[in-house]
């Protein structure tokens, strides 16, 4: 089944700033939307939606095709298991759940109803990281080494609130640190296997109180030359400056991603070798939302694959469930103890 008329699930801002126009570049239809508060609908008005209710069972009964889950974090694995169950193709939010056992039953859900699930991770899709992971499996810079991720920025003030409540689903770890581990899990190639994680409280306006800063260590499993893989992030909501950056590090060379982890800066990708320093040309006029879109909907017609598979995103939670066991016990997690969110 080819999605064309698409529900939302959640009245977000990532849905009304990114994914409908996405949707809608695409040719598709949005024309319904779901939320638990109906106050929330008073800033859809002009969306010229068909329907707008706060029962689920009236939504997914309605003759939509696919659905966007962007539900508040700890609601993502019900919403997306019931619209699956609806026969629904799904686009889900990361995080995709908060618990492994959740994410799992979100795939088994989807594969039962034979849908689509595909999780809305923006980054794995960029140009940029795209062209990194060309130049290592070209073998440009040798075998992979290690990896490391500036993604601290200043998070803007209409977005401070859920965010930094100890709320199950927020802070840093499951808002940042999770997609930094869907570009790395796909860098590396191989399963991440221990997390050692490290925050703190900094920013005045942080009244929550809870953890705008964190530093994440990550191992991987041996690849299929032997070579273990590393990486290391830096996640904030209260960094200004100097914008996000990757580098990425093997025995011959060097990757460097400027603008690396942002939606909408061109970026750019330098490669460095023993024969010097080279600027990589990448095409970064996609928007990365409409590369996610189309990728989905291409798999709803039976058209390849999500840039993001249900797989990928079960694989970016548990790096992000063991950074908060690693950070609530004070101690290194293997990805083996992270079932629990």
């Amino acid at each position: 089944m080819n999605a064309r008329r698409f529900g939302l699930i959640g009245a977000s801002f990532v849905a009304a700033s990114r994914v409908v126009p996405a949707l809608r570049r695409a040719g598709v239809s949005v024309t319904s939307l779901f939320d638990t508060d109906a106050e929330r609908f008073s800033l859809w008005q002009d969306q010229d939606l068909e329907l707008m209710t706060t029962e689920l069972s009236d939504f997914l009964s309605s003759d939509v095709d696919a659905v966007y889950v962007s539900s508040r974090n700890a609601q993502h694995a019900a919403h997306a298991i019931a619209a699956a169950k609806a026969g629904k193709h799904v686009l889900l939010e990361k995080p995709m759940a908060l618990s492994v056992e959740d994410a799992e039953a979100v795939i088994r859900a989807a594969d039962e109803a034979g849908v689509q699930l595909a999780v809305n991770h923006h980054l794995p899709g960029s140009p940029l990281h795209v062209t990194a992971r060309r130049l290592v499996s070209e073998g440009h810079i040798g075998a992979l080494y290690s990896a490391r991720i500036n993604h601290a920025v200043l998070l803007p003030e209409s977005l401070r609130e859920w965010r930094l409540e100890p709320t199950p689903g927020g802070g840093v770890v499951f808002d940042i640190t999770v997609h930094d581990a869907s570009v790395l899990n796909r860098l590396f190639g191989a399963p991440p296997a221990r997390v050692t994680a490290l925050g703190v409280s900094q920013a005045k306006w942080n009244h929550g109180g809870t953890r705008d800063s964190v530093m994440t260590v990550i191992e991987y499993e041996p690849d299929a030359d032997g070579v273990a893989g590393i990486a290391q992030t830096h996640d904030a909501f209260n960094i200004p400056f100097p914008g996000t950056s990757m580098e990425i590090h093997g025995e011959r060379g060097a990757i460097v991603i400027g603008d690396a982890m942002t939606q909408e800066a061109p970026g750019t990708v330098t490669l460095h070798t023993e024969h010097g320093t080279t600027a990589v040309d990448v095409d970064c006029s996609a928007d990365l939302y409409d590369i996610n879109v189309t990728a989905f909907l291409g798999a709803t017609a039976g058209e390849g694959s999500p840039t993001t598979t249900g797989a990928d995103g079960l694989a970016a939670l548990q790096v992000a469930l063991a950074a908060e066991a690693s950070l609530a016990s004070g101690r290194s997690i293997a990805i083996t103890e992270a079932r629990l969110g």
